[in-house]
Order: structure tokens, then sequence, then C-alpha cells
């Protein structure tokens, strides 16, 4: 059986268990986050990294042997484990990626990711996400501390010529913070200037999770009302029409955006196809989230998570004690599906954006 012919069964499987309600489940995880370690350059003071985490680190033959049990049915992989990509035997995973067609949707902090580097990676770059908070140099550098922010720039732009040359998706993701919902119309702009609208970029900003002991004290909710922080919002939206970017904010009412002034680049592969099934999920089983469907987190250590914030209450499992198989259709998987549809949701579930920020989330009756 092809590739393509494998991942499409499973897509249509992952409706099927949807709409049966069924607890044991025929379709396989369709996105993947995992990276060999955790290694990070930066200590952003809204990332976990910035409170000491330990290195954690998964032997590179261990983690083949781990891809070769997931890949197979992975139409999308997120290099991740609160780090840089490019620190994480990257090379090992370019060359997983080409052996069983998977494409990358991958975060990097442009630090190390050059125009170069780009290049050597688009054939497996379904989109590029830049984690780029501020224009403005002194809080870009206070935010991403050991980060400097002329040659980040500098990257940056390299990338964008060559997302436009090559029309690769590339999109810029700010965390919503005192200091950067107040110069979101301006850092519109910013990225507009500097090759964004010739690369049909979108700029996505999401919330704070205040996971961190330093940045708990940037929240703008403590200093700014609902009514000002939507100023701010509709501002930058007026600006993303006006320069050709495309907006998006996935949080709470009322601050939830979807600004699309542009047709973003298309690699017209299965990935693409992945992204209306997710759309289809959030359409048609609201009350169940998406990642919770198709996602699976695993970190360098083994263990297992069913979404990209992967909480310690929603451990599902470590694939040093069992398989991919084993866990998937574990009891621990089962009990959570049995609760999505209940609309019986785990803490870390309640008021999570990605699950209630759907425009169409209602718990089910």
């Amino acid at each position: 059986m092809s590739k393509i012919v494998r991942e499409l069964d499973n897509y249509f499987d992952v409706i099927r268990d949807l709409a049966t309600e069924a607890d044991e489940w025929q379709s396989r995880p369709s996105w993947l986050e995992f990276a060999p370690n955790n290694v990070c350059n930066l200590r952003c003071i809204m990332c976990a990294q910035s409170d000491g985490l330990p290195v954690v680190a998964m032997k590179r033959d261990e983690a083949r042997a781990l891809l070769g049990q997931v890949l197979p049915w992975i139409t999308v992989w997120t290099p991740s484990a609160l780090s840089e990509p490019l620190l994480a035997d990257f090379r090992m995973v370019l060359e997983e990626c080409r052996k069983h067609d998977v494409f990358l949707n991958m975060y990097t902090n442009a630090t190390l990711t050059t125009g170069e580097k780009f290049r050597e990676m688009a054939d497996r770059l379904h989109k590029l996400y830049i984690s780029f908070d501020s224009h403005v140099p002194e809080v870009f550098e206070r935010l991403r501390a050991k980060a400097d922010f002329e040659s980040v720039l500098a990257n940056v732009k390299e990338i964008l010529a060559a997302a436009a040359e090559l029309q690769i998706p590339v999109g810029f993701v700010v965390v919503l913070m005192r200091d950067t919902v107040r110069t979101l119309p301006e850092y519109i702009d910013f990225i507009a200037d500097i090759g964004g609208t010739a690369a049909r970029v979108d700029v996505r900003a999401q919330s704070l999770l205040g996971n961190t002991d330093e940045c708990r004290e940037l929240s703008f909710e403590s200093s700014m009302t609902d009514a000002e922080v939507c100023e701010f919002l509709d501002r930058a939206g007026e600006r993303a029409v006006a320069r050709g970017i495309n907006f998006h904010i996935e949080g709470r009412e009322p601050f939830y955006r979807n600004v699309s002034t542009v047709q973003p680049f298309m690699r017209w592969v299965t990935a693409d196809i992945q992204s209306q099934l997710i759309a289809n999920v959030q359409k048609n089983f609201p009350g169940f989230c998406y990642m919770a469907a198709m996602y699976m987190k695993i970190e360098p250590d083994g263990r297992v998570f069913p979404c990209c914030r992967g909480p310690e209450e929603l451990l599902m499992g470590n694939v040093r004690e069992n398989t991919i198989e084993e866990i998937w259709n574990g009891e621990t998987y089962r009990t959570l599906r049995q609760r999505m549809r209940a609309g019986d949701y785990p803490e870390p579930c309640k008021g999570c954006d990605i699950l209630e920020a759907n425009p169409n989330f209602h718990k089910p009756e």
C-alpha cells in the first residue's frame, strides 16, 4: 500500500471512529510531535526552559526504532520538545522524513535557521513557523533571552526571500503579552516590510500560558481591559488587510480573530488534506478536541501525551514500556475518548484555546 493511500484511509478512519463513538480506534495518529532531545539555545521567559529544564535525550537507535513504529501513518511531524529543532539531530529528522514521506510543520527561533538551511529542508517542509514576538529589539531580546535581534532578523529576511521564491508557507508566532499586544499593529507593518507580504505569511498570536515563574507578571489581563486589548487587535487586523498579511488569534472571546487577506502558498500534499480533516472534525465533532483525535506528542524520555501542551494529567503512557499500538488503544486513551464524548473534560482541557476557541465548540448534551 502506498503512503498516500494509507494516509487517506487513516483520515476516513478518524471520521468513522468519531461518528461511531468507538473506544478502540481503527485510525492512528497522523500528526506527531517529537524531538530526540529537548536542547534549546535560548531561555525565553515564557517557556519552561527558562526555569532550568534538565536536558533529556533519546539515543539515536531508540529514536529510529520509535519512528519506525509511528511514521508509517504520520502526515505531519513537528520536531519539537520545548526545543530548537536544528539542535535535535536534525539530519536524522530529515532522513526519516524522506524515508517515510512525511512533511514537517516546524517551529524555529530562527537563530540557526538561515536561508541556506531553509533551502536544505525545503522538500520536506509543509510550513515553517518563526517564533518572533516583537519587532522592538529591546523587547525581543528581553523576552527571548540569549537571542540577538539583528542576527535573527537577518535570518528571517533570508527565509522570507527563499519562501517567496520556492512558494513554501511561512508563519510567525507571537505570544500575547503586555508588551506585545500594544505594538501588534506596528508589528504587522514590520513583518510586511521585511518580506512578509511577498511570502504571503500569516501572523498567529497565541495566549500566554503563564507556565513559568518569570512570565506570570507579563499577562496583559491584569493591566488592560478587554476593550483596550480589542482596540489593539482590531487595529492589527486593519493593518493586516492593508498589507496583505493573514492574522489569526485563537483565544477566548472577545479576542478570537480570523483575518484572511491573501491565499497562502500551498504545497498540495496530504498535509493540506489533513488541515481540511481538522476543520471537518472541528465542525462536525466540536466537543471532541481534534488533537485528541489525531495528534500524538512523545517526549524524549518516552512519555506520550494527546496534545501539544502535554500536561501531566494527560499522560497516556511511555514508549519505553509499551508500543505505540498498545498506548493508542490502551485504557487511558479509551477513557479520554469516553470523557471527550461526554463533555466530562479533564481539568487541563477546560478553558484550553485549542478546544474552546473553535467557533463551533459546545459541550455535548
